[in-house]
């Protein structure tokens, strides 16, 4: 049950999180930011809107992740059920070469 929950909570997390980043930048309080009237010198750098896309940009990158993990829940608390990192079944990764004993040698 809590794996459940911990993995509901973290994609309402990073939806919401996601959705905050993508529209305060946008917003009127931004502009009226109390940081912006303190300290002159950051207030043309956080008002330039390459920083505001930039930190929009990860704010879709958040929404992105709380959507995966949505897409893939039943996957991610079965991972986390087992507690064995993630293998793909369709991957097949070549199986690495024994260790050797002494230097340019193997078993």
């Amino acid at each position: 049950m809590l794996p459940r929950l911990v993995l509901f909570t973290l994609i309402l997390f990073c939806l919401e999180m996601g959705v905050f980043l993508v529209v305060l930048p946008w917003s009127e309080l931004w502009e009226l930011n109390f940081f912006l009237f303190r300290y002159p010198a950051l207030a043309t750098w956080l008002l330039d809107f390459r920083v505001r896309g930039g930190i929009s940009g990860l704010g879709l990158l958040d929404i992105g992740l709380a959507m995966w993990y949505a897409a893939h829940y039943q996957a991610v608390l079965a991972r986390w059920h087992s507690g064995a990192p993630a293998a793909s079944a369709s991957s097949s990764s070549p199986t690495p070469a024994p260790e050797s004993y002494t230097r340019g040698q193997t078993a």
